[in-house]
């Protein structure tokens, strides 16, 4: 990090300290008037000298706070609700997680240089051999479904996905057990045979019909306590007169279809009662022969359940897609946007000791800097996908309390001006005195840190944030605005949205993962309120959200 770039006082109050420290020193020397510029000289060297000392202290703080970030990342790595395999392409285990181990039933020390092949069913080898050529030949990534063997000898059913790492030498796999999904669905399958079956032996609703004219002759009592009419009133009536059928029937000309063809069926039509209930129904009608006269049998099956339970797929189909939508995105994080942060660290350690031996002191200064800026970096990155991780496994704690927010956007401005003054951003608040609201302090300090940070990113040096809150009528409303580059129409149509997810490098090309405007929605969402943003390009970005007064 260059001067410019430092807190002004920062390199005056560590000389400082070093003349303090010298002056408390007991002089060896004796002072003679005519070696005054020599003495001066090693004055000088001997201040410089313990600027550095302090340097490196700060350094080593700096290394600690690195290795506990790393420590955190590991522990979210390895205690994933997912599996995660780093493996080799003939199949080796290079590394793994504790819910992959969990699945293998084997230590993970064990298992590493073990081949994963070794534990997959036979019938599935082929389809895991072709997914690892395809990945490690097409560069993309691939999924598939396997049967996998644990050392118990029980089997589960992994639904797998991987993608070639960046030196295309190894592959990074994820395993979800998906066994308890197939089978429910495998369930759901032999309950709608068997409910086919039931249905074919005349355990539903049944109407017998005159093949001729079309009038009901008999009717089972299942289907008068379903539709509510009784026997008198169904025996003797033309189908289409009944209220109920008109829907099904609906005309004589239907009828003489049926008659010609022998066959009719309606696979979701709408039933009602005589009490005006809606019932949804499978109808299906056959013209067969009974003692040498033609009649129709009209088979009736109360489809409700079934719908429901469709629908209970479609919700289940949807909440997969935006499972795996977050896990690619965890993923993602874990394999690159984690490691770039890390890797500055390392490398400009590495750097940076060469350039202490050297003593050049400036430069050392510099990759401090850089140091810090990457810690911080990763810092921010691993308190975002901490916070993410506990509101999608739903356990952060949801603890409204009365805060004024005034004094909160206050608190959070303050922490993110030494940032701004690296940029020469102005913040400024527009508030009344005092807004008290209910809500949980850290989710909605969250949401401030993000939607400052993301403004700051975005905005040029010299630039200027505004941070506004107001009552409107039952609810707060809080706007972050900048005067920064702004954002495209199909940009801000993609905000918010975990299947979109977006990252743009800053003015000062700063990094991101783009999950920070995610989090901001779960977390407004917790609140029951709205967020949204307005932009226009080269003018500058709003953010806004509104979230009730009272819980």
């Amino acid at each position: 990090m260059n001067d410019s770039n430092k807190k002004p006082s920062e390199n005056t109050t560590r000389r400082g300290k070093a003349e303090e420290y010298l002056q408390s020193k007991p002089s060896d020397q004796t002072i003679f008037s005519s070696d005054a510029d020599i003495l001066k000289l090693m004055h000088e060297l001997q201040v410089h000298h313990i600027e550095l000392e302090l340097q490196n202290e700060e350094l080593q703080l700096a290394k600690e706070k690195a290795e506990s970030d790393n420590k955190k990342f590991t522990s979210i790595y390895d205690f994933a609700p997912v599996g995660y395999f780093t493996i080799t392409s003939d199949g080796s285990i290079l590394e793994l997680n504790h819910k992959s181990a969990e699945m293998l039933g084997m230590a993970r020390s064990i298992l590493i240089n073990r081949n994963l092949r070794f534990f997959i069913a036979e019938i599935s080898l082929p389809i895991f051999n072709e997914f690892l050529l395809k990945i490690f030949g097409s560069k993309s990534s691939q999924s598939c479904e396997v049967t996998m063997i644990s050392k118990a000898n029980t089997s589960v059913i992994l639904y797998v996905e991987g993608v070639i790492s960046e030196d295309e030498q190894q592959c990074l796999i994820s395993a979800m057990d998906i066994s308890t999904i197939k089978q429910a669905e495998e369930k759901m399958r032999n309950s709608e045979n068997k409910y086919r079956r039931l249905f074919e032996a005349a355990k539903d609703g049944i109407l017998i019909l005159d093949a001729q004219s079309g009038m009901i002759i008999d009717v089972n009592p299942f289907l008068i306590e379903k539709i509510g009419y009784t026997y008198e009133e169904l025996l003797g009536k033309e189908l289409w007169e009944i209220g109920t059928f008109k829907n099904i029937v609906a005309s004589k000309e239907a009828f003489i279809e049926l008659k010609k063809n022998e066959y009719i069926r309606f696979d979701d039509m709408p039933l009602e009662a005589k009490t005006g209930e809606q019932v949804s129904v499978e109808f299906v009608s056959n013209v067969y022969l009974v003692d040498g006269i033609k009649v129709i049998q009209c088979n009736i099956r109360d489809i409700t359940e079934r719908k429901l339970a469709q629908d209970i797929i479609k919700e289940r189909e949807t909440r997969l897609r935006e499972l795996n939508a977050t896990k690619d995105r965890f993923f993602s994080i874990i394999a690159h946007d984690l490691k770039n942060p890390f890797a500055s660290v390392i490398g400009f350690s590495k750097v940076l000791g060469e350039k202490i031996r050297e003593k050049d002191y400036e430069v050392v200064e510099e990759y401090a800097g850089y140091i810090q800026s990457s810690a911080l970096r990763a810092m921010s990155l691993l308190t975002n996908l901490f916070e993410w991780s506990l509101a999608q496994t739903g356990k952060m704690n949801f603890k409204p309390e009365l805060i004024d927010m005034v004094e909160l956007i206050s608190e959070i401005v303050e922490l993110s001006n030494d940032f701004a003054h690296q940029k020469s951003i102005t913040i400024s608040t527009e508030s009344p005195q005092n807004i008290y609201v209910y809500i949980d302090r850290n989710m909605i300090s969250s949401v401030l840190r993000n939607l400052i940070s993301n403004a700051m990113k975005f905005t040029n040096p010299e630039g200027k944030i505004v941070i506004s809150a107001m009552q409107i009528h039952n609810e707060l409303l809080v706007t972050v605005s900048d005067n920064g580059v702004g954002m495209s129409d199909n940009t801000l149509n993609k905000l918010f949205r975990l299947d979109e997810i977006i990252s743009s490098p800053g003015t000062k090309k700063e990094k991101g993962t783009g999950l920070g405007l995610i989090l901001c929605k779960e977390f407004i969402d917790r609140h029951n309120g709205k967020i949204w943003a307005e932009s226009k390009l080269s003018i500058g970005s709003k953010f806004s959200f509104t979230i009730p007064l009272s819980q």
